[in-house]
């Protein structure tokens, strides 16, 4: 049983929080605070600050909704030799309870998979560009908004552990260019949005530490992820949007990571590719890397570029990684809508409408096999698999 003290008598609301959604293997040590000499809220246990560094104690927790006054509380208690890795912030009640709103993607695999055909990995592009119901089998969907290659292939390993592949037989790798520079765990805004907390049952939390406040997210995860995903339970849903994108043609930029590159991510993402492809096919499951459409005709130049580039890059990067696995079928569909604005609801992602053709598409090429227009060939000229 951990032990917590609780510091700010008066902040109620944050307080009550802490309380009500504190995990059984916690407990409440008492309460401090810097203008009280009580507890005159509840008349429980009080340690007056200097009395703190005396206390036997796994965490003290700073009780206020402003980051620029948990820094000043968090300061003050480094003076009164309180070791900063037992000060944590409530990251968990700072963002309007961001976490709230992700799925418990290890809960939601226990309880829905269900010895489906195939499986989905990916992020966004895999909610919002796919329509699973749409496809001739059955498929379980294991990505989520943001979702790395990691805690993609932690998933995988999660089924593989318990044994819960049953008969899947393919997977969906929808992956966009960039995904091989793009790491979950060193990207502070997932922390912000709640994201990262979508593994939190995982309890494997990367690169964690080379992230600023990223100790207080993942204490609060521990803290606090059982009651308020029980809480705040969120079922899996599809995601419906028939907005299209209003912006001029040629005017718009792609977002940072397009024009990021980040050689350790790359090699680290590049060896969990093929330990992921090989864990694959030593279970007998086919995967299909398919790279969603983009509104190539929206892009600006200089994001034009980074577009290409990023491509080039990525089967270069593919090239490397089929001469150490069995090899894998790209299914290219980048260009497929370049110029269709009325199925993209933003430059990346798809609306409903595209995401019902695009889906038909793929049902059609890759499980019913009848076509193979988009299919990327690594081994040859770069840009064999553009339809230019």
């Amino acid at each position: 049983m951990k032990q917590v003290i609780l510091y700010g008598v008066g902040s109620v609301e944050l307080r009550r929080d802490v309380e009500y959604f504190l995990d059984d293997n916690y407990e409440i040590l008492g309460y401090s605070d810097t203008h009280y000499t009580y507890d005159s809220l509840d008349g429980a246990r009080f340690f007056r600050p200097w009395e703190l560094s005396q206390q036997t104690f796994d965490f003290i927790i700073p009780l206020s909704f402003s980051w620029e006054i948990i820094e000043e509380i968090r300061n003050f208690l480094l003076l009164l030799e309180i070791p900063a890795e037992k000060i944590i912030a409530p990251t968990m009640f700072l963002h309007h309870n961001a976490e709230k709103y992700q799925l418990d993607l290890v809960k939601d695999l226990e309880q829905k998979y269900d010895n489906k055909s195939g499986l989905v990995f990916g992020l966004s592009y895999s909610q919002r560009d796919l329509c699973i119901e749409r496809l001739s089998l059955p498929f379980y969907d294991c990505s989520w908004s943001s979702l790395d290659l990691y805690y993609n292939y932690r998933l995988f390993q999660y089924l593989k552990e318990h044994g819960m592949l049953g008969g899947a037989a393919s997977a969906i790798l929808l992956f966009p260019y960039y995904y091989f520079d793009y790491d979950m765990s060193l990207a502070p805004r997932q922390y912000e949005n709640g994201r990262m907390f979508s593994v939190w049952r995982l309890d494997d939390w990367h690169h964690y530490r080379q992230v600023k406040n990223g100790h207080d997210y993942i204490e609060n995860y521990r803290m606090f992820g059982r009651k308020i995903s029980d809480f705040y339970y969120i079922s899996r849903y599809e995601m419906q949007n028939w907005n299209t994108y209003l912006e001029n043609d040629g005017a718009a930029d792609l977002d940072k990571i397009w024009y990021c590159t980040h050689s350790d991510t790359v090699a680290e993402n590049k060896a969990l590719f093929i330990s992921f492809l090989h864990d694959m096919s030593t279970s007998g499951i086919t995967p299909y890397l398919i790279i969603p459409p983009f509104y190539l005709n929206g892009l600006n130049a200089s994001s034009r570029e980074a577009f290409d580039i990023k491509r080039e890059h990525f089967y270069s990067l593919m090239r490397e990684i089929q001469s150490k696995t069995e090899g894998i079928t790209i299914y290219d569909y980048a260009d497929f809508f370049a110029d269709r604005r009325n199925y993209f609801m933003d430059l990346t992602h798809l609306n409903s409408a595209g995401a019902m053709v695009f889906t038909d598409k793929i049902d059609k090429e890759l499980l019913r096999g009848s076509a193979d227009d988009n299919k990327g060939d690594i081994n040859n000229d770069l840009y064999s698999y553009l339809r230019l």
